[in-house]
């Protein structure tokens, strides 16, 4: 079983990590071993689980030693920034981000020079479409302590396309311009349009007024008459009757 003192080598060895996300490279040597024999210590000791927490909370955890380490679940999403804060007023933090194995995926153990807070971050890998994770943590020494725990996550993912000019919302799906294909806003931010063959006739169209080509409708901005609506397929774009 880790203690104090080994516990301590540990985080030593390790710290590097504090800020470990999906797009650091994987620790290796003594590094990993190291880690190794934290993740065998947490899961031969198990954890007590308090429950869940949500991004934008704060929690009070007891910490009495007995269990050795804590717990709290959330969820995440592939581009999430997730952030946790462990704080006490008369203790030493350490935290743990595992996935549901409790296979350390982070950790810290002083957030920065003169603390004894704890602060882990993690980005979630962008192909992840939602994955569960577990915030453990533990006292440095034991001691029994209060903790205040924070979850932050933010999300780098695209909440809308801009289609011509247009900004529409993730999974709305709309007309494309040359009148004929439909459209919709992938979850990655791109638009993505069938390929249909478009069929048009300027000249048997007579209600139709054409003002450009489809090229030139790109870049030319016009306004139509009283009772009239703009228009655009694959042969330009222009002005028609309102339909009524």
């Amino acid at each position: 079983m880790v203690g104090g003192s080994r516990f301590a080598g540990f985080v030593g060895l390790v710290v590097a990590m504090a800020s470990v996300g999906a797009c650091a490279s994987e620790p290796s040597g003594k590094a990993q071993e190291d880690i190794a024999k934290v993740e065998s210590e947490i899961k031969l000791n198990g954890t007590q689980d308090l429950g869940t927490i949500a991004s934008g909370q704060t929690v009070t955890a007891k910490y009495t030693g007995t269990p050795r380490y804590l717990s709290y679940a959330f969820e995440a999403k592939g581009g999430d920034a997730i952030v946790v804060d462990v704080k006490s007023q008369e203790g030493d933090a350490v935290a743990f981000l595992t996935d549901p194995e409790l296979e350390v995926l982070a950790l810290n153990d002083d957030a920065a020079t003169g603390t004894f807070d704890a602060r882990v971050t993690y980005a979630v890998p962008a192909d992840v479409v939602s994955a569960s994770y577990r915030l453990v943590l533990r006292e440095y020494d034991t001691r029994a302590v209060t903790f205040a725990v924070s979850l932050s996550i933010t999300s780098s993912r695209p909440t809308s396309c801009t289609y011509e000019g247009n900004v529409v919302a993730i999974g709305a799906t709309f007309p494309a311009v040359d009148g004929c294909n439909t459209c919709t806003c992938s979850a990655d931010g791109a638009v993505a349009c069938t390929g249909n063959s478009c069929v048009c006739d300027p000249a048997n169209e007579p209600h139709r007024s054409y003002i450009g080509t489809p090229e030139q409708c790109q870049t030319i901005r016009y306004t139509c008459d009283d009772g009239q609506v703009p228009f655009q397929n694959n042969c330009g774009c222009g002005c028609e009757p309102t339909p009524r």
